[in-house]
């Protein structure tokens, strides 16, 4: 491993990685817009600093990395590496959109809306780049209280009084069927006609809680059937005539995963419908690359 304590530069360290990789000091002077005899040197002054002789020379500027090269070369490319990443953040905090943002989304929102706003934001934003990160809400919430994520994208539900929301729109439920269904042809379906079917329940947390709670809060008992933490496995249970499901996040597909035609049925006076909207720790100022994604949430997902 290199020692922290070696007096050596990014400039240097570039110089070997290039002459390693393009098999000649000539090469890498060409790709790194230098010249020959500035690599010549960062190269002889980062053996010096090492304490070992790191490349092989051979005829017309020739070089291969010696074995304490090769054991040095990708250490050199990880501090280059993590190099990178400290300018990315250092540029994000001086309020550039620019550098990795980590974004939650649930997962069941993740597939419907995540790429398409991800797609935008660093379209109009090409030096920063969205790390999304699908999960369930609880651990969307976990995330943002320690600082995975800084963004989720996610429903109203669940959240205390350490997040903030911005809601972006409302997501009534509505009910999944099979393409052969009874239901598939209708324009809308009460909770007290699904009631008695059979349901195949969404198994996440706060997730199942707010779809079972739909059910009591009309006065009526669903009638699980069978139930799945995967959303695709739901729908493709659906599609196989196992039940219904209830979702909020209408996908654009007519069919699950298998290929089995779904239709999509919307619920009739639900006592509540969840919101979509982005969530973060209360009282955390927000970086620019934040505001602007929000921006193209709003615009977007509106």
């Amino acid at each position: 491993m290199i020692d922290p304590s070696s007096r050596f530069t990014l400039r240097q360290l570039s110089c070997f990685i290039a002459t390693c990789e393009r098999g000649g000091i000539g090469a890498a002077a060409e790709h790194l817009h230098l010249a020959q005899a500035t690599v010549s040197a960062a190269l002889a002054d980062l053996e010096r600093a090492l304490g070992a002789q790191l490349l092989v020379r051979g005829r017309r500027r020739a070089a291969t990395p010696s074995p304490a090269g090769r054991e040095l070369l990708a250490e050199a490319r990880a501090v280059l590496a993590a190099a990178a990443r400290l300018g990315e953040r250092a540029a994000t905090l001086r309020g550039e959109v620019a550098g990795e943002l980590p974004v939650g989304c649930l997962v069941t929102l993740a597939p419907v809306v995540a790429p398409a706003v991800c797609r935008e934001f660093e379209r109009r934003w090409p030096h920063a780049q969205v790390r999304l990160l699908p999960a369930d809400q609880e651990a969307l919430l976990h995330w943002l209280g320690d600082g995975t994520i800084a963004l989720a994208l996610t429903y109203d539900l669940g959240l205390d009084g350490d997040l903030d929301f911005r809601p972006l729109r409302p997501a009534p439920p509505y009910a999944i069927v099979s393409g052969g269904h009874p239901l598939a042809r209708r324009k809308g379906v009460s909770l007290h006609e699904l009631a008695p079917l059979p349901l195949v329940l969404l198994d996440l947390p706060l997730s199942r809680t707010y779809f079972l709670d739909l059910f009591r809060e009309a006065g009526v008992e669903p009638n699980v059937e069978r139930s799945a933490a995967d959303p695709e496995l739901v729908r493709s249970l659906v599609a196989q005539g196992y039940g219904y499901s209830l979702a909020n996040a209408r996908p654009a597909p007519t069919q699950a995963i298998d290929g089995a035609p779904l239709a999509t049925v919307p619920v009739r006076r639900p006592a509540r419908a969840p919101q979509i909207g982005l969530a973060n720790r209360a009282g955390l100022s927000q970086t620019r690359s934040a505001d602007a994604f929000a921006e193209v949430c709003r615009e977007l997902i509106r």
